[in-house]
């Protein structure tokens, strides 16, 4: 005979399951970003160094890692199915992606991260465009009452970043590449501080 564990139980056992796939991927992005960071120290002159794109590889550390927090929120869950599952995976897989792209296996063909940056834009800021996105679609399966709770920064931070990736996807202009990175980046650790030490 098999006992049938308590719900509450049987939920926080199915987080812990797929929390485990979330902690590898996470753990893996910002396993490449610390080590892209590691590399240009070992290696200052190998490769121009662009600060806009170390600006967005710290906009993007602070993402992951506030995703990470942010995920706690589906232990509350109460009905778990494969296909919130595979939406979960995917969202944590385009961090990854993010983060691949930010500091690439192979950078022979690239004399400058500068150079590399803006050729592969259109890559990275629809790739974000689609983490903010999802970002949406995670808050509803956490319920409305949750996304309520972040208030009008949660909505201003959404809107405000994917006109950020309409314009750094189509224009190749350094001054507006830089622009757009001091608006993201300020309002990332605007977000990350007032919404994570209120939410913790």
């Amino acid at each position: 005979m098999t006992a049938t564990l308590p719900v509450d139980h049987a939920n926080s056992d199915q987080f812990v399951h797929i929390r485990v796939l979330i902690g590898v991927i996470l753990g893996l992005s910002i396993g490449k970003l610390l080590q892209g960071f590691a590399n240009l120290a070992e290696h200052p002159y190998r490769r121009r160094i662009w600060w806009v794109h170390l600006g967005w590889t710290l906009w993007a550390l602070l993402s992951v890692v506030g995703f990470w927090w942010w995920e706690y929120g589906l232990s509350h869950l109460r009905d778990w199915t494969f296909a919130t599952y595979l939406f979960v995976f995917g969202y944590a897989a385009c961090y990854f992606m993010i983060c691949a792209l930010l500091f690439p296996a192979d950078m022979a063909e690239w004399p400058g991260y500068d150079d590399y940056f803006l050729a592969r834009r259109r890559w990275f800021f629809g790739l974000v465009a689609f983490t903010a996105i999802l970002d949406i679609g995670d808050g509803q399966i956490k319920g409305a009452a949750y996304v309520s709770g972040l208030g009008l920064p949660y909505l201003l931070q959404t809107g405000i970043l994917l006109a950020i990736c309409a314009i750094g996807a189509f224009s190749a202009r350094r001054n507006v590449q830089a622009g757009l990175l001091l608006v993201a980046l300020g309002g990332r650790l605007l977000f990350f501080f007032t919404t994570y030490y209120r939410l913790g």
